[in-house]
């Protein structure tokens, strides 16, 4: 991802400028009535005011400093450190990012630069800042289910004809689950065949089931599948990920290799990214949606957080547990639950407006940024506002999503859905490459300040290394352990502000 940014200074002599006076990405469609229906975000310097914004999800987010006398925006927060943004981290939210892997809000890893909320405006002039935006929500509505289907199929319809690619040399990512082939299906239906379909493999311990399901799709249609290898083992594309998605997320390290290969092959592709919360009511359960009728916010966020402390005990220094506490990641999560308790559907809409909004699409905009367009066709207003009106009844029972893709392409119901991916024992060579340049990346900088137990996690990656045994390494969080090290790393190679 190439780092575009805007430096505004004031001083004696008025405004000093420096960066890009405009910038703009996304996948943004006017429709006939003039407004824009997409993702995007972008801004504008006219030299006086500066006015940035995105759209209504806030998916492709901009990061920004604000100081006394100076503003910086980029799409890098790597890029506003280079330029002299504060970089202290923001022990809230890395206390739950260590253990939900997602940031809530408008938090970064970096206590005063902040990623922008939906539907943002921001301006900046003279010195001063405004900034407006929040999550949205619409009003519930009541409908049988014939009608809840007929609304999905056609509305999705809609939601292609606004999106239909202007060539038909692209390549469409296919998985074996629901979103992609929805995808696929409809431009079929509308005769935009992309070139070929590609699908990723996992790395172990995933079994790639996705692959032969795909090919099948694919098979059916008649357009030709290409299978990408898994991302190699050890650190290097997993530190691309890092920086591309801006430290946001541990996720999406086997999406490397299927990005380069779009970056390289197309300019026009699709990404399944937005209702899966809602139709596959994911992280969902009467236990949590309880929790959250009684107000019983922190028993939810006790059931939300993830329960490896022993662990995080052992990999992190004395001083870095109590900074980054389980008691601090509760507090700091009560603030955010409580923000959707009055939302139709709470527990999901915690979900898309934390992991989906700021995990999930960190994919797409993320490590996908370089792709010129890229449609995500499931976050069309039309379709997410209807069937993020349904009761959330509706939602829970057999899979709408399901029902609605088998009706509208009865030729394709025979061809099965992908469940959730099993887990082999991994690969000891995979585990012992990881442990490996783990042990090489702590050696480098065994002197430099560290939240990590040096010693402990020095021994127990000599342990992983020597057994090769998945349990040994997934045990240290070897994402999270090498996470820590690389932002460690650009904290220090930032300016002092």
């Amino acid at each position: 991802m190439k780092p575009v940014f805007l430096k505004l200074s004031c001083g004696p002599n008025g405004i000093t400028v420096e960066g890009d006076s405009s910038y703009y990405h996304g996948n943004a469609v006017t429709q006939a009535d003039g407004r824009r229906n997409g993702v995007y975000s972008e801004w504008s310097w006219d030299g006086v005011t500066l006015i940035a914004g995105t759209c209504r999800y806030g998916m492709s987010p901009l990061f920004y400093y604000c100081g006394e006398t100076e503003f910086y925006i980029s799409n890098s927060i790597p890029k506003l450190l280079e330029l002299g943004a504060p970089s202290e981290w923001d022990d809230d939210a890395m206390a739950v990012f260590i253990r939900r892997q997602t940031f809530l809000g408008e938090d970064t890893p970096f206590k005063q630069i902040r990623a922008t909320p939906p539907g943002a405006r921001l301006t900046w002039t003279n010195g001063r800042m405004t900034l407006e935006g929040q999550a949205f929500t619409v009003k519930p509505q009541t409908l049988t289910r014939s009608a809840m289907l007929d609304g999905v199929i056609e509305l999705f319809a809609q939601s292609i004809s606004r999106r239909l690619p202007q060539t038909d040399e692209f390549y469409l990512p296919l998985t074996g689950g629901k979103d992609s082939r929805h995808i696929l299906f409809e431009l079929a239906r509308q005769k935009a065949l992309p070139k070929a379909c590609v699908t990723a493999s996992f790395p172990p311990p995933l079994r790639n089931e996705d692959k032969e399901i795909a090919r099948q799709l694919a098979d059916r249609l008649g357009i030709p599948h290409v299978v990408l290898p898994p991302a190699a083992p050890g650190s290097a594309d997993e530190k691309r990920k890092n920086l591309a998605t801006n430290f946001c997320t541990l996720e999406h390290g086997w999406a490397v290799p299927l990005s380069d290969f779009l970056r390289t092959n197309t300019a026009v592709s699709y990404d399944g990214l937005g209702l899966d919360v809602f139709f596959n009511t994911i992280w969902y359960s009467d236990q949590r949606a309880k929790l959250y009728e009684d107000g019983a916010f922190e028993d939810l966020a006790i059931d939300l957080l993830r329960d490896s402390e022993v662990s995080f005990a052992t990999i992190l220094t004395g001083d870095a547990n109590r900074r980054f506490s389980r008691d601090r990641a509760i507090a700091h999560m009560v603030k955010e639950l409580k923000r959707h308790a009055d939302r139709p559907h709470p527990v999901a809409s915690f979900q898309f407006w934390s992991r989906t909004r700021r995990v999930t699409s960190a994919l797409t905009f993320g490590v996908q940024h370089s792709i010129s367009t890229l449609h995500t066709p499931f976050l069309d207003h039309d379709l997410f506002d209807f069937v993020t009106s349904l009761p959330k009844a509706s939602l829970r029972g057999p899979s709408l999503h399901i029902e609605a893709i088998t009706n509208a392409y009865k030729m394709f119901e025979s061809t099965r859905f992908q469940k959730h991916e099993e887990q082999s024992d991994g690969d000891e060579k995979y585990n012992r490459k990881t442990s490996l340049d783990l042990i090489v990346n702590r050696s480098l900088n065994f002197l430099a300040p560290t939240v990590l137990n040096q010693k402990k996690t020095t021994l127990l990656l000599l342990k992983s290394f020597v057994s090769g045994n998945r349990s040994d390494l997934e045990w240290l969080h070897p994402r999270l352990m090498l996470y820590l090290s690389q932002i460690e790393a650009l904290s220090s190679r930032a300016p002092t502000s």
